[in-house]
């Protein structure tokens, strides 16, 4: 039990790391303007806009990610597999920040960050199932139904801001951002507290 304890804390290290990692090279891509006024840094609104949503975004995903994982009792090779393509989706939204902010919300490139979010969410979706598995008895069933309701509707919302490009840009991303809404309390329907990873 002590290993298995032992190879989930190192599991939850490592994916706190890229996650840390995912984030610099986000910041570190966010250029200042090249005037020295007002009218310069509001120049910069498409950087502003797409850097807000995606740190948003992945400090949401970080946290419903951590919640997750803690139902898990031991490493499988589904939980890793999952969390390995789940971090991959995460990985590629510093590239499609950047992009989107430099096209100034054109189609394509919002198309393609929007596509990440679905990913993200999908891949993420297969880690709950996963780590839900560990502790069928861990959770209200009525709460395990209302989780995975919220994942439905969110995937099919970011599938809807991914595919459809006749919707304005400022809407997509208003869809993209609703996240928010559902996820940022990891557990909201939970009536009881579970304990953290060792």
């Amino acid at each position: 039990m002590a290993k298995a304890k032992e190879g989930l804390a190192r599991f939850y290290a490592l994916s706190d790391g890229v996650f840390a990692v995912i984030i610099t090279v986000m910041v570190l891509a966010f250029k200042p303007p090249s005037g020295h006024n007002l009218q310069a840094l509001l120049g910069l609104w498409p950087d502003l806009i797409s850097y807000a949503v995606s740190y948003a975004f992945i400090a949401v995903v970080w946290l419903n990610h951590h919640a997750t994982l803690r139902h898990a009792q031991y490493l499988t090779g589904t939980l890793a597999l999952a969390n390995f393509t789940n971090l991959f989706a995460i990985s590629f939204i510093p590239f499609t920040t950047a992009w989107l902010a430099e096209s100034e919300l054109a189609t394509f490139p919002l198309t393609l960050y929007a596509s990440v979010f679905f990913l993200v969410q999908a891949t993420y979706m297969v880690l709950m199932r996963e780590s839900y598995s560990h502790r069928p008895d861990g959770m209200d069933p009525r709460s395990r139904r209302r989780h995975w309701y919220r994942a439905w509707i969110m995937l099919a919302v970011f599938f809807v801001a991914a595919l459809v490009a006749v919707i304005p840009p400022f809407l997509r991303l208003g869809l993209l951002a609703s996240f928010l809404i559902l996820y940022c309390r990891p557990d909201p329907f939970e009536k009881t507290d579970l304990d953290s990873p060792a």
